[in-house]
């Protein structure tokens, strides 16, 4: 049994890696990158910008089209908080 949580462990590893050069590859060509978390509202998500700011927006399910409606900036002890909670921070 061990052998399957190292492939579990070896497998999560490497998707945290790629999420890690996504985020870090769309910081740098200028754009934002989203991070999803269950314990926001249903069509909400954290969006971290190349400045440093994360927000967290509201997504229109109906029409991806429109633009998100940002619901709240996040203070820098609440940025603090969400990256100790999220591992692509790390």
């Amino acid at each position: 049994m061990k052998l399957n949580n190292d492939i579990t462990d070896d497998r999560l590893t490497a998707m945290q890696e790629i999420i890690k050069k996504l985020r870090h590859d769309d910081l740098n060509e200028g754009h934002c990158f989203m991070i999803f978390d269950d314990d926001l509202p249903d069509g909400q998500a954290y969006y971290e910008y190349p400045n440093g700011k994360i927000t967290i927006e509201q997504l229109n399910q109906d029409n991806l089209d429109l633009p998100r409606m940002v619901i709240h900036e996040l203070a820098p002890g609440e940025i603090d908080l969400v990256r100790q909670k999220h591992e692509v921070f790390r």
